[in-house]
């Protein structure tokens, strides 16, 4: 399975430097889930920045923009899901705390079904984590689909499958691991 960290958001709440360039007991929090991300899925994970200076943050990874840009985290998603084949694990790159055991649990979780998304849930305040779940395998969000060209919506995919795995991945471990900073 691909992987790809969202490295996107305006960081207001930071003075406009970009939050996963924010060190935490000496590291950077993009290196940590670059880390937690290449752990579970075996190989070096994808970056998706718009951010102009995007690419000289890991220059080890490869680092793409929006394919469709002014959509947000979604539009993050959207980039990760059509850039390559098969299912992808996004993390957005403001989760200092996601676990590799975590990931790991989305991984093979999301490769032992037929799901379009694959999220973690929790009793927090948002019950589901859209960034920090496994998407895929993007059969309707080819280049070649409406919502493709039309640009990425909340909508829920014609005849999709949503699954979340509150049992498989624990849903008292989801609160630390995704939180976000």
């Amino acid at each position: 399975m691909r992987g790809a960290v969202l490295a996107g958001g305006a960081a207001r709440r930071y003075g406009g430097r970009p939050k996963g360039l924010i060190e935490l007991e000496g590291r950077r929090i993009l290196d940590r889930v670059v880390e937690a991300v290449q752990a579970a899925t075996g190989a070096p994970p994808l970056v998706v920045a718009n951010a102009a200076d995007g690419p000289a943050w890991r220059p080890d990874l490869r680092t793409i923009p929006d394919v469709r840009p002014g959509h947000g985290s979604l539009g993050g998603i959207h980039t990760a899901v059509v850039s390559g084949p098969g299912p992808v694990l996004c993390v957005a790159w403001d989760m200092p705390f996601v676990s590799s055991g975590l990931l790991a649990a989305l991984v093979d979780g999301a490769a032992a079904g037929d799901y379009d998304a694959f999220l973690p849930e929790s009793d927090g305040r948002r019950g589901v984590e859209p960034l920090c779940a496994v998407y895929g395998p993007g059969r309707r969000l080819s280049s070649s689909s409406p919502s493709a060209t039309s640009g990425p919506s909340a909508s829920t995919p014609q005849s999709g499958s949503v699954h979340y795995p509150s049992n498989e991945c624990g849903r008292s471990a989801i609160p630390p691991c995704c939180s976000s900073t």
